[in-house]
């Protein structure tokens, strides 16, 4: 049983979702002493378990980020769900998956994003926005 910030993730409850986003994940101080800990790395579309670099390990996510050298190459990882957690958006029109709630599972655009509350409000049509808690949601990008 997968317990933790990625539990959503490792039981592919929004597989649907991530065939055509991919989820932003913040990277853990304790993966590769720190490299990536600054850094966002996106999941493997369509299959977040298979990257170009093959299948990720079990209890791993098939994860890519641009170096930070010259060239920024794409660099791709097998990372332990353990040393990821969801991205948070920061500004506006970012998307992002509702991972718990009435809308769970839906990819919504933030309209409004308060990073010291850490609240955000999506756009559910036009005129009617949502309050969401940043635990209720992850950073999402189009594939």
């Amino acid at each position: 049983i997968i317990i933790g910030p990625l539990s959503w993730l490792m039981k592919k409850e929004f597989s649907s979702a991530l065939l055509t986003h991919h989820a932003l994940l913040k990277v853990s101080p304790r993966f590769e002493n720190g490299r990536l800990f600054k850094h966002f790395v996106s999941t493997a579309c369509p299959d977040p378990f298979c990257g170009a670099n093959g299948p990720a390990p079990e209890g791993c996510v098939a994860a890519f980020c641009t170096s930070n050298g010259a060239g920024a190459r794409i660099q791709h990882y097998h990372i332990p769900a353990s040393d990821l957690s969801p991205a948070h958006p920061r500004k506006k029109n970012q998307l992002c998956l509702v991972l718990d709630g009435e809308y769970r599972g839906l990819i919504l655009p933030v309209s409004k994003c308060n990073v010291r509350s850490k609240i955000v409000e999506v756009v559910l049509i036009a005129t009617i926005t949502v309050a969401l808690h940043f635990n209720q949601i992850c950073l999402v990008e189009l594939a």
